[in-house]
């Protein structure tokens, strides 16, 4: 299996170049959360090796917080500890994404349809933004920002809906899916269909139709598998079976 990884540590350092520890606060989170988003962002990528020590020199940390995050992210499916042998950011496993997929959409339905059913104002006028923020992003092509304001507007129906728990379940369950979308997101077609579907969404919730607020939602969520496909094809060292 190691065989199969990148063993090559310069892309992690790279990455971490840009990343400022604040140490008024506790280490360990803050080094979790970076590598986290590092590795559904793709910047740092699926089968290169992290090692140990060169981040600890970086990071001019001890090798406690860093073992932490690593736990924490190997308990979540991103990352591979090998004894000895060193850790290494995990291929993406299509079961995985498919699974990731089959709990946010079960999620997301049932919030779309409480969105439906229990609209007002605030919520709309929310959601619109969202919308019109996207769309700016779309025209500045800017692909960082319109994967955030994609989140941003499943974020707000989450909340509307439960605002403890709800997104942080949903955020947690969807990370391997996340790693695809920041894959596909790039392909114009679906910067656009995504704007589009969320339009869709928005407009069966505006006019309180349970029904078309689900099935829309289901169908945004489900463009997954297409763009699964596409990814695959065009970035095959990233997968394992």
């Amino acid at each position: 299996m190691l065989i199969e990884e990148k063993s090559s540590g310069k892309e992690c350092i790279s990455v971490l170049d840009g990343f400022t520890l604040d140490r008024e606060k506790l280490i360990g989170p803050q080094i979790y959360q970076f590598l986290l988003n590092a590795i559904v962002t793709v910047r740092l990528s699926p089968g290169i090796g992290l090692k140990e020590k060169e981040v600890i020199k970086r990071l001019g940390v001890s090798r406690t917080p860093i073992r932490e995050a690593f736990l924490r992210l190997e308990d979540e499916g991103l990352v591979h500890i090998f004894p000895q042998s060193g850790t290494y950011v995990s291929k993406i496993k299509i079961e995985a994404v498919l699974e990731s997929q089959f709990i946010r959409e079960a999620l997301e339905c049932s919030v779309a349809r409480y969105a439906a059913r229990n609209r007002n104002d605030e919520l709309l006028e929310s959601l619109s933004r969202k919308l019109e923020d996207y769309e700016t992003a779309l025209n500045d092509d800017e692909v960082k920002l319109m994967y955030e304001k994609d989140d941003e507007f499943h974020h707000t129906l989450a909340n509307f809906c439960f605002p403890n728990r709800l997104w942080k379940i949903t955020n947690q369950a969807k990370l391997q899916m996340d790693r695809v979308r920041h894959l596909s997101l790039p392909i114009p077609e679906r910067q656009i269909n995504v704007l589009k579907e969320h339009r869709c969404i928005f407009q069966n919730i505006a006019d309180g139709n349970e029904t078309g607020a689900e099935k829309a939602m289901k169908e945004h969520l489900e463009y997954i598998h297409h763009d699964l496909k596409i990814v695959q094809r065009k970035h095959p060292d990233y997968f394992k079976e």
